[in-house]
């Protein structure tokens, strides 16, 4: 079976460089090494990265320990805020780059958002390369140190990208550092509008319907809403990298209701509740009772006391 599509042998496989920094950035993931977690447990961990094309800068990259949407989109948060906006942003197929809230984020902030085509790795030769860099300039110096957390791994993650790579000449610039490349470069480079909340925009959505307890489930936390929206469907938007303590909005029929806090199952004790009012009408009197079929047992009589 031929996975790669091609029935002929004049596929354009021709190299291509972007000029100006921000024109498209590329990203995809690595597998990394395992940490520990909490210092016991150790989880395997993935290399998220994003690379300016033009400069071979690296906007940011992050080590997670999931390869989805989720981690994918707060290293996408972070880079947007360094390096600004680009104009493409090329990926590849995997589930976390076909996420709907991925082409929502991107149309929302002018990004085209580019596949690439399936079993077409040509096109990722940079971010590649960069991988390979990574492996044989960070990976073999790792120590027990830099595993102990993901905090501490991505500490000398960062400290060799902008202490080392982006410092050191570049072959593929003619010479000159990604840092050099992108000054001369990155005029144009656009950055989000002042008053645009990248907080907000990056929320994740989930439609959840309210249980007859005014109570709704996320991540296996239980929230409370207002009593209104019981039987409705509701969206909730949240980030998923926050404490799960932290109250979450709640939107019925496209508008904002109300931010859901976590239950308190304690606090409830004490909450009157609302029960039916049942009132007494004193002007006429109570009807009569109905007879009863019992009868009483007639009792003999005392007996007289003995002097």
């Amino acid at each position: 079976m031929d996975k790669t599509g091609d029935n002929s042998g004049d596929t354009d496989r021709r190299r291509f460089a972007f000029r100006q920094a921000g024109e498209l950035w590329m990203s995809d993931v690595m597998h990394g090494p395992s940490v520990f977690i909490k210092g016991r447990t150790k989880r395997k961990t993935y290399l998220i990265a994003l690379l300016d094309d033009a400069t071979r800068v690296i906007p940011y990259c992050a080590f997670a320990l999931a390869e989805n949407t989720r981690t994918f989109l707060p290293v996408l948060k972070q880079a947007l805020l360094r390096r600004g906006l680009p104009a493409r942003l090329y990926v590849d197929n995997g589930a976390h780059y076909r996420s709907q809230h991925l082409a929502l984020v991107c149309a929302k902030l002018g990004i085209a958002l580019i596949h690439a085509r399936p079993y077409r790795p040509q096109g990722k030769g940079k971010i590649e390369r960069w991988f390979k860099t990574a492996r044989a300039q960070l990976l073999t110096r790792l120590n027990e140190e830099d595993t102990a957390s993901l905090a501490a791994l991505n500490r000398r993650l960062w400290a060799w990208v902008e202490g080392e790579y982006h410092q050191a000449p570049h072959r593929g610039l003619d010479g000159m550092t990604p840092l050099q490349q992108w000054a001369q470069t990155g005029e144009a480079v656009r950055f989000p509008e002042p008053d645009l909340d990248l907080d907000d925009l990056f929320l994740f959505e989930a439609q959840r319907k309210v249980q007859k307890d005014r109570t709704i489930s996320l991540n296996g936390i239980v929230y409370e809403v207002d009593a209104a929206l019981v039987g409705e469907k509701v969206t909730l938007r949240f980030d998923p990298a926050t404490a799960p303590e932290r109250p979450i909005q709640v939107y019925h029929k496209g508008k904002p209701i109300e931010l859901a806090k976590p239950v308190e199952t304690y606090a409830n004790c004490f909450v009157k509740r609302n029960r039916p009012a049942w009132t007494l009408n004193t002007d006429n009197p109570a009807p009569e009772p109905p007879p009863s079929g019992l009868k009483l047992r007639t009792l003999p009589d005392e007996p007289e006391e003995e002097h």
